[in-house]
């Protein structure tokens, strides 16, 4: 049975893409320690893709933290026109919440510098109708920490976002809270 049969791409895509709709865009590996990592030039695309998707496997230096909270903006803007939610769950617990007015997009999940060395974490977000002048702008995010020998700490989280805003996208910045580490990786995919 293949990965496509099991519906594993359909379901990390947008509305139940065949893995083949997926196109590599670009790839950003971290050689060093980065705060902020931004596609940009993504009005080029408005013709070719309706979605787009990033797939991260990374890790921040925040070292209190084994799950890292990331900030997701569109086109450079910190407005408070953002709204998010999730889902987490963290070993036995699970918590859920939401705020609106904020000044970004949010996902938690990414594994932070208190997870064992080599630790990364993995996340998948889509940007659904990036494009569309006549809708606001949501996103949806998936993403996940194991730790071993830090006594188990785990943490998955689903969560959405919504920017108040009918522009065309034409960047996407992912911030952590203080740096992505070293051999992060992030590839944007273009979604038809």
């Amino acid at each position: 049975m293949t990965l496509s049969a099991l519906g594993i791409f359909s379901a990390a895509g947008a509305g139940g893409v065949a893995a083949s709709s997926y196109e590599l865009i670009e790839t950003v590996i971290l050689g060093s320690a980065q705060a902020t990592i931004t596609f940009s030039s993504l009005g080029t695309y408005s013709s070719t893709y309706k979605h787009l998707q990033i797939r991260a496997v990374s890790r921040t230096d925040r070292a209190s933290n084994y799950a890292d909270n990331i900030r997701l903006r569109l086109n450079g803007s910190s407005s408070t026109l953002y709204a998010r939610h999730q889902l987490q769950g963290d070993n036995s617990a699970v918590t859920s919440g939401g705020i609106g007015d904020v000044d970004s997009m949010f996902t938690i999940g990414w594994a932070g510098g208190a997870l064992e060395t080599n630790s990364f974490g993995a996340s998948v977000i889509d940007l659904l109708d990036p494009y569309s002048t006549t809708k606001f702008k949501t996103a949806r995010s998936l993403a996940g920490v194991m730790g071993i020998t830090t006594g188990g700490n785990n943490n998955i989280q689903l969560s959405s976002g919504m920017w108040r805003s009918t522009d065309s996208v034409t960047s996407i910045s992912l911030t952590a809270t203080n740096s992505f580490q070293s051999g992060s990786r992030f590839s944007l995919y273009g979604v038809k």
